[in-house]
């Protein structure tokens, strides 16, 4: 395991980053200057270098992201904008990469961040929750999170998301993990009626977490799959975060009945001013037992919902992200280790939140000989899953069908929970996702086709970062179909 122990310089530069943020993110477009001198840092963070590329470009434009990072100033405490700078951009995005890239060999592989899910407890019942079909026994106890914790940091994974269930039914637990490892930066995803004044003002001191607070649209939209009053809970929660100068956002699963509603102007502008900084967009998936197919954007949907997040996110000071259509944003699907896996409640190990699969299970090997276990070196193995390198259709469940049940089957793979083999099994189902991703084929494989004929595009396939999808295929090895629990995970050496 790496010695991630910060060194002299690392200590310096981190300190002065965190004094240019003070400087900088004062709520004034000009002060945003400063903030660009995070590209003298020793960045090596593809994804870094392009965000602080589009900030100079924007600070010059007063647009954007510079928009974004003047509320970020003038809406967040001094603790949060420096865990911000300090813990995510910093730690995660500097130091951790050059942690990440110093421990990968050709036979080995280090995911960048982890999502935990120590529980799938919740006080709510929410239709169509991919984790309200886990069992609800048999969670991780706080050492366990504890020791997780001290493994991704090890590996230069500072940045966490806590999902579930909902988490604050142990906040005892998360308030003092969040104080222990006050150099990580947690996102924690939650319901936000377990949020009273006293968990934000700890939340507020801390200043290294940020809660994603999921809505479905407004009042009567969110308490019609939440239950009445959550919305009025949420509120309330928005109103102490916003209070304290906590950076926090929502969650926004879209569905057939309310993606054209949480795509609109009045919609962002309605969570702008309650205070939200970032929005997370998640279609409604086709998970669990006998799902909800109706709920399921249809492929026109969820293109024009793609494309209508773009133009708000251009005119609007928010970051707002779309978990599928930003595929080419992130490079695509980032799931088996490539770049996050998903710890659950009994410590199974799986390639994501949606994909309910598993052969690990981290109270038996570690993260790291989990990411690369035969199932997950196979899943990266097959990326980027289509052989023009679509990052419009990134995804194995549903758009690239073909891979998980192929996976799922080469490596017997047991089912996260009863009926999470539908997505493979169930003919109708399998009817369905099929045809699906067919249509969704048919709407961008064309638009992806103009992107990667032209020279000036992110993506041309003659550049680097197009070629560089492949790389896991080139060392891609064939196992036997049936392999045994033993041969399951490969040694990290």
């Amino acid at each position: 395991m790496h010695n991630n122990r910060m060194t002299v310089r690392d200590r310096l530069v981190r300190e002065s980053l965190i004094r240019v943020a003070d400087r900088s993110l004062t709520g004034r477009v000009n002060d945003l200057k400063g903030l660009l001198s995070i590209a003298r840092s020793p960045v090596s963070n593809p994804g870094l270098r392009a965000f602080l590329k589009a900030l100079k470009r924007d600070i010059a434009d007063e647009s954007g992201l510079a928009r974004l990072f003047a509320r970020v100033g003038a809406a967040t405490n001094s603790r949060c904008r420096r865990a911000l700078v300090g813990n995510l951009v910093y730690n995660w995005g500097v130091l951790g990469t050059r942690i990440r890239e110093s421990l990968i060999r050709d036979d080995r592989w280090v995911p960048a961040l982890a999502v935990i899910s120590p529980t799938m407890r919740c006080n709510l019942v929410c239709t169509g929750c991919y984790s309200a079909l886990y069992t609800k026994g048999g969670e991780l106890t706080d050492e366990e999170v504890d020791r997780i914790l001290a493994e991704l940091r090890s590996l230069g994974c500072y940045f966490v998301v806590v999902s579930g269930g909902e988490p604050y039914v142990r906040k005892e637990m998360w308030l003092r993990l969040f104080r222990k490892y006050r150099d990580m930066y947690f996102m924690t995803y939650t319901n936000a009626t377990l949020l009273d004044q006293a968990t934000v003002n700890e939340i507020a001191r801390l200043g290294n977490v940020a809660p994603a607070i999921s809505v479905e649209g407004y009042g009567e939209e969110t308490d019609a799959r939440r239950g009445k009053g959550t919305y009025r809970h949420i509120e309330n929660a928005m109103a102490r975060l916003r209070s304290a100068g906590v950076l926090f956002g929502i969650s926004v699963t879209y569905t057939r009945q309310n993606v054209d509603l949480v795509t609109t102007d009045e919609f962002v502008e309605h969570y702008i001013d309650r205070g939200a900084i970032f929005a997370w967009y998640f279609m409604f998936m086709p998970v669990g037992k006998d799902p909800i197919l109706d709920m399921v954007p249809t492929p026109e949907q969820r293109f024009e919902c793609g494309e209508r997040i773009s133009d708000l996110r251009s005119r609007h000071p928010i970051f707002l992200a779309d978990f599928w259509n930003d595929g080419p944003a992130v490079g695509g699907c980032l799931a088996g280790g490539r770049s996050y896996l998903h710890i659950l409640n009994d410590g199974r190990i799986e390639p994501c939140v949606f994909a309910h699969f598993g052969v690990d299970n981290v109270r038996k090997t570690s993260i790291l000989e989990a990411t690369n276990s035969r199932f997950f070196r196979g899943i990266r193995g097959e990326f980027p899953y289509n052989d023009s390198g679509n990052l419009m259709r990134p995804c194995m469940i549903v758009d690239n069908p073909d891979v998980l049940r192929t996976l799922v089957q080469r490596y017997v793979v047991p089912s996260g929970h009863k009926h999470s083999e539908d997505l493979i099994h169930d003919p109708d189902v399998v009817e369905w996702i099929d045809r699906y991703a067919e249509r969704y084929r048919q709407i961008v494989d064309t638009v992806w086709e103009r992107c990667i004929e032209d020279p000036d595009h992110r993506w041309y396939r003659h550049g680097p970062e197009y070629r560089d999808l492949f790389r896991f295929r080139k060392s891609k090895t064939e196992p036997p179909v049936a392999a045994s629990a033993k041969e399951e995970t490969i040694s990290s050496g």
